[in-house]
């Protein structure tokens, strides 16, 4: 009897150490390459836009702050490495849409971006996505360059492959 209670009393820690110690998941294959996990302590937040015949001739520039984080055109997708904590994206255009995130380290994130009706052009729109959506999509998308002229990711922003750690995006 006190052996199986014991064993009861043992079995949340093992399910807690289990969780600890599940592999990362699979990196998920873009046209670009591969979305892996990000750089130890610190979290990454995946943008991305679909392709679609609606606003295809539009962006949807995310930005942080001062900064823009992303411009993605249809079937674009960009990572960016984030310091844990809380993150405000938002695009700008007829409205602003906000999108809060609470970055914790060692974690991914996936934002979707839609471009839905406005009165004079369309609104970009920022909504939180899952892994599974992103990996449905992902084989359609390619990396977002980064600026003109510039060979390495704004500030904050770093391309991540699976295969071959943190580089810049191009």
């Amino acid at each position: 009897m006190k052996r199986l209670l014991i064993v009861l009393a043992m079995a949340p820690l093992a399910t807690a150490l289990g969780a600890q110690t599940t592999p990362a998941a699979a990196p998920i294959e873009t046209k670009s390459g591969s979305v892996g996990t990000p750089p130890a302590g610190k979290g990454q937040v995946v943008f991305f836009r679909p392709g679609s015949m609606i606003g295809a001739a539009l962006g949807c520039t995310v930005h942080e702050g001062e900064r823009e984080v992303a411009r993605l055109g249809s079937g674009k997708y960009y990572v960016v490495t984030a310091e844990p904590g809380k993150h405000l994206y938002f695009t700008q255009g007829e409205v602003k849409d906000k999108l809060t995130l609470e970055v914790e380290p060692d974690d991914t994130y996936f934002v979707k971006c839609n471009i839905g009706m406005g009165i004079a052009s369309g609104r970009a729109n920022l909504s939180p996505s899952t892994r599974e959506v992103f990996a449905t999509k992902a084989k359609g998308l390619a990396m977002w360059k980064g600026p003109k002229g510039n060979d390495s990711a704004p500030a904050g922003g770093t391309a991540v492959k699976a295969d071959a750690g943190q580089q810049p995006a191009r």
